[in-house]
């Protein structure tokens, strides 16, 4: 526990052999691609110059050329190591969850781990959304990217603080599509258990604090989960989106007339919220309650759950 007490320099980003290690087994192989520095000692404070950009442990851009790109975005306090572990689990659940529906082959998806620089220790949490910040550069500039070798599609799925890092991305995709400066988009952004305040979709004018009214994509994030709601109170005095879903709906309509403004009618935006606590009014399967903050890819289920949230928004 005094460990934690002490203010952490992350990790560097796991190397090529660390990585193949991981994936070397797996049906469906990932890519790790992070905005963390190669050594850790240039991890000690956050910097534009080296957060703000990404690079991948193994494999290239070129592995997203004409296939559906997914990019799942791990949680705060979460180190390198560990996160290769959560990546591995994760898409090992969602292979199987795949290969249950009908007309997917996976030859055509690419799944890409994007490991960012959060474990900074158990109460430098203010620390973390530093480098989540400048991680959501790095994370928009993938994005771009990824279409630029020809990437058919890319969706996102975050869990815990990795949701900042996720929304500050869309903030900048969504912005340059508003002014006409970029055409380039998601198609689906899976928030889990985020850690983000529940005003995130508005309230601009916090300069001290964390917000992307400009996040105008489809949006499905999840609610109820009580092991974030004490410690982010006390923390941010503020309550988490992951557990109250979002402060009010009005700046979502506002992003929906956004989308509307400069892709058509044709474009529709969604906004979901799933409750996938015990005390949930809607989920009846007890296999996908969530009752630990890490617990949303536990069961099969959860993640067949997730395929079809990902096939029914936009």
């Amino acid at each position: 526990m005094g460990k934690q007490l002490i203010r952490q320099t992350p990790k560097g980003m796991p190397t090529a052999g660390e990585t193949s290690e991981v994936v070397s087994r797996m049906q469906k192989p990932f890519l790790v691609a992070g905005s963390r520095a190669i050594k850790t000692r240039d991890n000690r404070s956050p910097s534009y110059d080296i957060h703000a950009n990404f690079q991948f442990s193994q494999g290239n851009l070129a592995d997203f050329s004409s296939k559906q790109a997914i990019i799942f975005l791990h949680g705060y306090n979460t180190t390198s190591s560990e996160a290769l572990g959560v990546f591995k689990q994760f898409f090992n659940s969602l292979t199987v969850a795949f290969n249950r529906e009908p007309n997917v082959d996976l030859a055509e998806i690419g799944f890409c781990g994007f490991t960012w620089p959060g474990d900074t220790g158990g109460i430098y949490f203010n620390e973390a959304q530093e480098y989540a910040h400048y991680s959501g550069v790095a994370l928009y500039k993938l994005i771009t990217e990824m279409h630029g070798v020809g990437a058919t599609s890319v969706s996102l799925i975050s869990h815990s603080l990795g949701a900042h890092v996720l929304l500050r991305a869309l903030s900048i995709l969504g912005e340059r599509l508003y002014r006409g400066h970029d055409l380039k988009r998601v198609q689906h952004a899976l928030l889990l258990g985020a850690a983000v305040e529940d005003d995130v979709f508005e309230r601009p004018e916090l300069m001290a604090e964390y917000h992307f009214p400009e996040s105008a994509f489809g949006l499905v994030t999840s609610r109820g989960d009580e092991v974030i709601s004490g410690p982010f109170i006390i923390n941010e005095r503020d309550k988490a989106l992951g557990f109250n879903g979002p402060e009010s709906m009005r700046p979502l309509q506002s992003l929906a007339r956004r989308v509307k403004d400069v892709l058509g009618d044709d474009e529709k935006f969604v906004f979901e919220v799933h409750d996938f606590s015990p005390k949930s009014a809607v989920i009846m399967n007890p296999k996908l309650w969530v009752d630990s903050h890490g617990g949303y890819w536990n069961t099969q289920e959860q993640l067949n759950y997730y395929i079809n949230l990902l096939k029914t928004t936009n």
